[in-house]
């Protein structure tokens, strides 16, 4: 039978021969099915604050490009590198059959200089292949960058593999000054007493903050969820790691709320782009002591933060050797042909245009990718959601009961709860008294901690009890009776329940008016209110929405009064 390699040559041969009708875009759709998969292993890079950092991390690829692995009589590179190697030039060579191929480029302009290398080592032990690719850039008057990446090409059947970093990050990492996001990074975890909290809480929350965010913490027993030294290991440099002992991680609590903290052992991946307005728990992964082995987590860790710099959204972050190899070579031909550059000091940024001829190749890819990784996110935050859900469930030592209309098992107002006691103290009164009659919402939590008034907790607590005796009740059986006494309780407190706008749609207009709620955005149409203005003495203000599937009430933001002139 004619394999696929033969059919490919066979189309673009008709194709190029005269009388041939097959389209050539036949042929090149064959040639992506014949491919070898590429995964993405790892990509690392941050900034360097040495001054001879250029020709320190130069030095270092290149030392671990002429290296012999153990097991082997020759280096990664196949033959002895020449020596423009080791003078940070431009070089290309290959072994005797024409494999370990080992390249570099280096482009000199006016705003900087910009070395790019790669080098694909074949691996003994299967049909597979390892391609390291570095830069190190150094554009005048800013700090020095470094990066690293790994991937795998795959040609047959093989063994899976450790994700981990690649080797000289380590290396640069213990002997030069790193740091991104405006914070150092080492190569090993950095332990954080509960005075410093607060820049860990100002980082976690950074617009634009690139890094991940990895919180250990410790029991009270002392131990933690992961190995500290194991974990750097395996993903220093390319996430902030942290350790939090027990003060630590309450004061972390207590900034942040239980519901976005760690804490007695916990590990949690708090991702770039974490936002206070709109921030949803099961974006962040929670990893509950013992809930997995260590080494598992390790892995797990590992497998989601190594890969994503790969689907970084951003322009101009790893410059890759065939960009910066074109970027020379339109350069030389500038030079040749005597053509001016019309914006001067600017030559660098030509290293990050693409390649015309794997343009389109690039972008079909990175596009999939880009999905993919999207459903992949979507599905692990439902996941976490339920994982969530199911150890809360657990500990209250209960399970949900639904009919096809109605709840029967609201707390009836016969029972006597416990009193709030305080703002910090609402998100363990609400678990313990509210139940699953009303949730309140991450902003709402927050809201409370930073701006609630001690003299309307009283009034705020009685508002949330008539939520879960009457309004909840009266929402999920269709019961007027509960309509009427929410009302007529509500009026005691001296409060109504409204819409937050006459013309509804408005709210759905006006962004502080919604909420990140189960992986989508949902408006609160309507708020319960006490007084006027906003001062929070003398007001409150609970804006809420009905979660119909899960039959209760969700306080989506309180007790501030939103700044609009529009509001009820």
């Amino acid at each position: 039978m004619q394999d696929r390699s033969e059919a490919l040559r066979d189309l673009i041969a008709t194709r190029l021969m005269p009388g041939g009708e097959t389209p050539l875009a036949d042929a090149l759709r064959l040639a992506r099915t014949i491919r070898s998969p590429v995964q993405a292993v790892s990509r690392v890079w941050f900034d360097l604050s040495d001054t001879d950092a250029f020709d320190q991390c130069v030095a270092q690829s290149v030392n671990w490009m002429a290296e012999r692995p153990k097991g082997s009589g020759q280096p990664r590179s196949g033959v002895p590198l020449p020596d423009e190697a080791w003078k940070a030039e431009a070089f290309d060579v290959t072994d005797e059959l024409g494999a370990n191929p080992s390249k570099a480029v280096r482009l000199v302009a006016s705003d900087g200089v910009l070395w790019a290398a790669r080098l694909d080592w074949p691996d003994p032990t299967c049909p597979r292949s390892w391609v390291s690719e570095f830069f190190v850039e150094k554009r005048h008057g800013q700090m020095a960058r470094f990066g690293a990446q790994l991937t795998c090409v795959r040609r047959g059947e093989c063994p899976p593999f450790d994700i981990t970093r690649p080797t000289v990050i380590q290396r640069v990492l213990e002997n030069l000054s790193a740091e991104a996001d405006g914070r150092p990074l080492a190569d090993q975890v950095e332990p954080l007493d509960r005075s410093e909290i607060g820049e860990l809480v100002e980082l976690l929350y950074r617009e634009d903050r690139r890094l991940p965010v990895v919180v250990i913490t410790e029991g009270e027993d002392g131990q933690t969820g992961v190995p500290l030294d194991v974990l750097s290991r395996r993903i220093a440099g390319s996430a902030h790691i942290v350790h939090l002992g027990p003060e630590a991680a309450w004061e972390l609590t207590h900034r942040v709320g239980k519901r976005m903290s760690a804490f007695n052992g916990a590990v949690r991946l708090y991702q770039p782009g974490l936002r206070e307005i709109d921030e949803d728990p099961f974006g962040h992964p929670l990893w509950l002591r013992g809930a997995q082995p260590q080494d598992a987590l390790v892995r797990n860790l590992a497998g989601r933060v190594l890969p994503a710099a790969f689907l970084d959204r951003a322009d101009r972050v790893f410059p890759r050797y065939a960009a910066v190899r074109d970027a020379v070579s339109r350069q030389a031909l500038r030079s040749r042909s005597e053509i001016r550059v019309s914006a001067p000091d600017r030559e660098l940024e030509l290293a990050y245009s693409q390649a015309a001829e794997l343009t389109e190749e690039r972008d079909e890819w990175h596009s999939l990718a880009l999905e993919e990784q999207d459903r992949r996110l979507d599905a692990e935050k439902e996941v976490e959601r339920l994982k969530s859900e199911v150890a809360r469930l657990e500990a209250k030592g209960k399970v949900l009961e639904y009919s096809a209309g109605h709840r029967e098992n609201f707390h009836s107002e016969a029972s006597a709860p416990r009193a709030l006691a305080s703002y910090d103290d609402l998100e363990d009164w609400a678990d313990e008294v509210l139940g699953d009659a009303v949730y309140l919402h991450q902003a709402a939590l927050k809201d409370c901690r930073k701006n609630g008034h001690e003299s309307m907790l009283p009034r705020i607590e009685a508002a949330l009890l008539i939520m879960r005796d009457h309004m909840s009740p009266a929402r999920a059986t269709n019961d007027a009776s509960h309509r009427e006494i929410a009302k007529q309780k509500l009026a005691e407190l001296g409060m109504d329940d409204t819409a937050c706008f006459s013309d509804r749609d408005e709210a759905r207009r006006r962004p502080q008016y919604s909420v990140r709620y189960e992986g989508d955005t949902r408006v609160l149409f309507d708020h319960l209110k006490y007084g006027n203005g906003y001062n929070n003495a003398n007001q409150i203000r609970i804006y809420y929405l009905w979660d119909d599937e899960r039959k209760r009430h969700v306080v989506g933001k309180m007790p501030s009064h939103l700044p609009n002139n529009l509001t009820n």
